[in-house]
């Protein structure tokens, strides 16, 4: 299995009680770098759905998300995420948190 999220994907941060979907921009060693999915636009949110299975464009969308300074961005350490949604390349699961 595999231990980090990549770009593209959408994770959960499991530490809060809400569980605030990120859509991750960057990946380190232990910290993955989001954007709130509350805070995109809708037509954002509408291409993220229509790309959910095609891995090249999703990660084309959270690098050009990651591009932009209008956004608030959040750093999350990887073991206080769980991933939402699978990446279609992945034959595994992310492992982590408390998914």
């Amino acid at each position: 299995m595999t231990t980090h999220p990549t770009v593209g994907e959408i994770v959960a941060i499991t530490t809060t009680n809400s569980n605030p979907l990120l859509l991750v921009r960057t990946v380190g060693d232990e910290h993955i770098n989001g954007v709130l999915l509350a805070d995109l636009a809708t037509e954002t949110l509408h291409r993220l759905r229509a790309s959910e299975y095609d891995t090249p464009t999703r990660r084309q969308l959270g690098q050009a998300i990651g591009r932009t300074d209008e956004l608030m961005s959040f750093t999350v350490p990887t073991t206080d995420c769980g991933l939402v949604e699978r990446d279609s390349s992945r034959p595994n699961r992310f492992e982590g948190g408390d998914d």
